[in-house]
């Protein structure tokens, strides 16, 4: 309290000289709050008394929190796509897949999906729409295989548009928190006891490309080890 009394003394000194533009430093303490709550990003507690898809649904849902109040950023899309993206690096091996900013278009690049692995066009998506139903049907033209993996509850709007298009019986979805779930499970070769340091890796690899890929601190998750 003693600094804060310091500081408004200065303040009013320096406006009585007429040295100070209130709403400049308005503007700026504005920036440095902003800035404080960005850097509070979502945060990793494993609650062993919880399933593993539950704990990962939990990171998702701290980043739909964040969206709510974050001007528009697409937490959860962005979350979505490096979590896949890590365990593809995990598989795989670093190196193997070239990681992208989320806003960066695929119409700007030449790829022909989020990833893609082999023959495999994998598309993660928050929203399934009809756009990107026309992308796999691009992606079958041109002899790959499209996956398209989303959120639990977009699974099924997901099939339904793929049915308008008769492609249902020919790209497959998968609801991404049960996709990183089995692959932590088989990681950890089905040892609870491992399943939470094998969480904690896929999540290090997660920051990791978000760090290269991302301006947003906030997309960081902070993990206790």
């Amino acid at each position: 309290l003693g600094l804060m009394d310091a500081y408004v003394a200065a303040l009013n000194q320096l406006q009585q000289a007429k040295a100070l533009d209130l709403d400049e430093a308005l503007a700026w303490w504005i920036q440095k709050v902003r800035a404080h709550f960005a850097s509070e990003g979502p945060k990793f507690h494993f609650d062993t008394g919880k399933s593993l898809r539950a704990n990962i649904n939990d990171l998702l849902d701290q980043a739909s929190e964040l969206q709510a109040t974050g001007g528009g950023t697409n937490y959860v899309g962005a979350m979505l796509q490096h979590l896949v993206g890590a365990k593809l690096d995990i598989v795989l091996g670093q190196g193997k897949l070239f990681h992208h900013g989320f806003s960066v278009a695929d119409h700007s690049t030449d790829r022909k999906a989020d990833y893609q692995v082999e023959a495999v066009a994998i598309h993660v998506t928050t929203h399934p729409t009809e756009a990107l139903v026309r992308k796999c049907a691009d992606n079958l033209k041109a002899g790959l295989k499209p996956l398209i993996i989303t959120i639990g509850e977009a699974v099924r709007p997901a099939d339904f548009i793929l049915k308008t298009f008769e492609l249902n019986d020919r790209v497959d979805v998968l609801d991404a928190a049960q996709f990183l779930t089995a692959n932590v499970y088989e990681r950890s070769f089905f040892k609870a006891a491992e399943c939470k340091v094998t969480l904690t890796a896929l999540l290090d690899r997660y920051n990791v490309i978000v760090a290269e890929c991302e301006t947003e601190p906030s997309l960081l998750i902070k993990v206790p080890h």
